[in-house]
């Protein structure tokens, strides 16, 4: 299987991270309803999301 298209749980994910799932949701997925709905994301997706927010956050400073 490629990394790529590997499954993310989301809920693992916040734990990992130590930020509520719903938090992870609003922010990363803002953007995308069908994902901020979602329970996994594949690790494409979810990288392309944090690209997006870290960048979106880096121009507002």
């Amino acid at each position: 299987m490629n990394d790529e298209n590997r499954s993310v749980n989301l809920e693992d994910f916040a734990q990992m991270a130590g930020f509520p799932v719903e938090l992870i949701k609003k922010e990363l997925f803002a953007d995308n309803n069908e994902l901020k709905e979602s329970e996994e994301v594949n690790l494409e997706e979810l990288r392309a999301a944090m690209v997006s927010y870290l960048n979106s956050t880096m121009l507002e400073s």
